[in-house]
């Protein structure tokens, strides 16, 4: 008699939990895991196509645009990426997380594009190439020991803090980020990639999701290209 109640009660669990996935927007219904998968990688290419296209669109008009006045259009584009990830955070809504993912993708675009200004295209291309083969190798290897890279979490968190300082610190002195802390943020967020990937695993396998742990893959890519780009410019 117990068991039949048990089987009773897992019974209207399974179908209040099947009702309350049909009366949600067909975009905020769990989908399966390999459905989820795709989508992250789909939210990323979008996130990395619409990079690639304000780089290649806007470079000879944002050198004019931060010679006005480069430290409010730095903040302009800090706060527009705050708010991105004001929205994005609003993982019960699929529309807004994805509006959100798009402003920190431009927040993002922006700074990146007067960055690669000063850079010959054959170095442009061999750091996202680079890039690719470490992402793709984070990937895989996230893939096969998951626990081994959720376990970094916290280690990884306190050196990005100290890298971030680190480089705030150059920033204000205007210096140059020395080569051992770009290296050493290479390091950090080619881990993160492992990391942000075995963690979206662990996320609800729904639309809003998948775009939320993209938004975290792309931070990352942009921020590991970035430092492969300084670091293989300054040893032309």
């Amino acid at each position: 008699m117990e068991n039949m109640n048990n089987m009773n009660n897992y019974e209207n669990d399974n179908m209040q939990n099947w009702q309350q996935q049909e009366e949600l927007p067909s975009y905020q219904r769990e989908i399966s895991r390999r459905q989820y998968n795709v989508l992250i990688g789909v939210h990323l290419l979008y996130g990395l196509a619409l990079t690639a296209f304000i780089c290649m669109k806007l470079p000879y008009i944002l050198p004019q645009i931060y010679a006005v006045n480069p430290f409010v259009i730095t903040f302009l584009s800090f706060a527009v990426s705050l708010l991105g990830g004001f929205l994005i955070g609003k993982k019960e809504n699929y529309i807004l997380s994805f509006l959100g993912y798009s402003v920190v993708v431009f927040a993002f675009g922006v700074p990146l594009a007067y960055t690669i200004f000063f850079f010959p295209i054959h170095l442009i291309f061999i750091a996202a190439v680079l890039t690719f083969v470490v992402v793709l190798t984070m990937t895989v290897a996230a893939v096969f020991m998951p626990n081994a890279f959720l376990s970094l979490g916290k280690v990884l968190f306190i050196s990005l803090i100290g890298l971030v300082i680190a480089e705030l610190f150059c920033f204000v002195l205007g210096i140059f980020t020395p080569n051992f802390l770009l290296l050493i943020g290479i390091f950090i967020f080619s881990l993160y990639v492992g990391y942000d990937w075995a963690r979206g695993q662990q996320y609800p396998s729904t639309p809003s999701y998948a775009c939320y742990t993209a938004l975290e893959l792309y931070m990352n890519i942009i921020n590991l290209f970035i430092r492969i780009l300084r670091l293989m410019g300054r040893r032309r």
